[in-house]
């Protein structure tokens, strides 16, 4: 596993500015050619505490609009997974601001809000995801927001992604592995899930308290280091 932990990129421009006295003779001037900026690489420490800060406090909207903004900046991964990270984290955030609109029944704004997830969705089709960091449990019941065998099917794991206080599902995350996955190794321990976004279904009837499912593919599974916290 490539641990994945927070660093802060800081990026210099630095533009020497000339003073001249006037020139007796004509001088050809070159046309000053067009500088293409930088894409970064890493989302830095301090902007990412706070998108995690937003999200913590349910802040959706927030939560959405610097994800978006994240994902203008980086535009290859790095090894710290922030753009597969970022990824879920603006499908988990449109979720929220939905789940909020059609509670309040702000129709225009929740129609807006699909608008957008929709969009989202077919971006990320074939795109790597990490989701958040949970507990995988052998017996999940009825338990929420944890990693859970998925009925019938060895190779496939499952998340009910909720909001903090568990009234309202975000996203049924379903995440399929090429090999056989459960084994004692990852058993009651905090774990990283991720894999390729396949397929999105969205819930046609909001009187259900949810909003998608997320269907991925190459699935892959690891735990979480004690860094990574």
């Amino acid at each position: 596993m490539k641990k994945i932990i927070l660093f802060t990129i800081l990026l210099c421009l630095f533009v020497p500015v000339c003073f001249a006295q006037k020139r007796r003779t004509p001088v050809n001037i070159a046309k000053p050619q067009p500088v293409q900026t930088p894409i970064g690489r890493e989302i830095s420490d301090a902007e990412w505490k706070i998108l995690t800060a937003a999200l913590q406090s349910e802040n959706w909207e927030n939560s959405a609009l610097l994800a978006s903004q994240y994902l203008q900046k980086i535009k290859i991964d790095n090894e710290k997974k922030q753009l597969a990270q970022l990824r879920y984290f603006y499908l988990y955030a449109l979720a929220g601001k939905i789940l909020t609109f059609s509670s309040a029944k702000k129709t225009i704004e929740e129609n807006a809000a699909w608008k957008e997830l929709d969009e989202a969705v077919g971006k990320f089709i074939g795109k790597e995801f990490v989701l958040p960091p949970r507990r995988l449990l052998n017996d999940c019941k009825e338990v929420l927001n944890y990693i859970c065998a998925v009925k019938g099917n060895d190779r496939a794991l499952r998340v009910t992604a909720t909001n903090r206080a568990g009234t309202a599902i975000h996203s049924f995350d379903y995440v399929g592995f090429e090999e056989k996955i459960l084994s004692g190794e990852f058993d009651e321990r905090e774990t990283f899930l991720g894999g390729k976004l396949k397929k999105a279904e969205f819930n046609q009837d909001m009187s259900k308290p949810w909003v998608m499912r997320l269907i991925f593919e190459k699935g892959f599974v690891s735990l979480v280091a004690k860094n990574d916290k």
